[in-house]
């Protein structure tokens, strides 16, 4: 049996604007949710290593990609944050453009 997992993806381009894509299932789920060209930027992580990350709150190290992930769940879905404290596991899929052109 597969175990699931959350990805995370940021992507930015001039023009097109930022792009941020967090959801969690199978590897291969999570592929096929994101496409074939934004899979090439995806990080993975286990739930355990999130639920530490969104326990421990408010880092500096915003260059490690747990820890944007992590702010990106408090900040943009802090019912699924809390679930993951709480209970170390929740299904979801978010996805988020803007574009400031």
């Amino acid at each position: 049996m597969k175990q699931d997992i959350i990805g995370f993806c940021e992507y930015f381009a001039t023009g097109e604007g930022m792009t941020y894509m967090l959801m969690s299932g199978t590897e291969e789920a999570i592929k096929d949710f994101v496409g074939p060209y934004f899979s090439i930027g995806l990080t993975f992580f286990s739930f355990e290593d999130m639920k530490k990350a969104l326990i421990a709150g408010g880092s500096n190290d915003i260059d490690n990609p747990i820890v944007k992930a992590a702010e990106m769940l408090n900040g943009h879905l802090p019912t699924v944050a809390k679930l993951i404290q709480k209970y170390g596991y929740c299904e979801f899929t978010y996805k988020l453009h803007y574009n400031l052109t």
